[in-house]
């Protein structure tokens, strides 16, 4: 097995590890959804919302940073001159993802980082997330299957 395919092989098992944790997370919190502000006063339910958060930043910084490039390097070759939205085009065009779907999910992982716990906007972030979780599944899932053999 040559280098790549053991970063691909260990950026998998990562994510495999936070997904877990994501989706143990997700339901915990079935009962609850969607999020309103009051729920956050709740130490039980914002214990799984602090879960929630912390693997949805991981799982989307770690395949941003980690897995496209890898998967990208694995289909095409070397990367180094590509810009991250040139992978994703390059991405885009074998269906596995859009760049309208990375950019909703880097733009929801950015206001979990820059929101204030007691900005209601913070409630829409976590429902939105929460939605979306089988969709960021589905990417992943796609990115894995090209590289499946690894």
């Amino acid at each position: 097995m040559d280098e790549l395919e053991l970063k691909i092989q260990n950026a998998i098992v990562e994510e495999e590890k936070n997904f877990k944790r994501f989706f143990q997370a997700c339901d915990n919190l079935k009962p609850y959804y969607p999020f309103t502000i009051d729920k956050l006063d709740d130490d039980t339910i914002v214990e799984h919302l602090d879960q929630l958060s912390f693997r949805f930043i991981k799982i989307q910084d770690s395949v941003g940073r980690r897995l496209i490039p890898y998967v990208v390097e694995y289909l095409f070759g070397n990367n180094d001159g590509l810009t991250f939205l040139d992978m994703l085009n390059k991405l885009e065009k074998l269906n596995i993802v859009t760049k309208t779907q990375w950019n909703i999910f880097r733009n929801l992982r950015n206001d979990l980082t820059h929101i204030y716990p007691d900005d209601d906007k913070i409630v829409d972030t976590l429902n939105l997330i929460f939605s979306k979780k089988d969709e960021l599944y589905e990417i992943y899932n796609n990115l894995k299957k090209k590289v499946i053999n690894v």
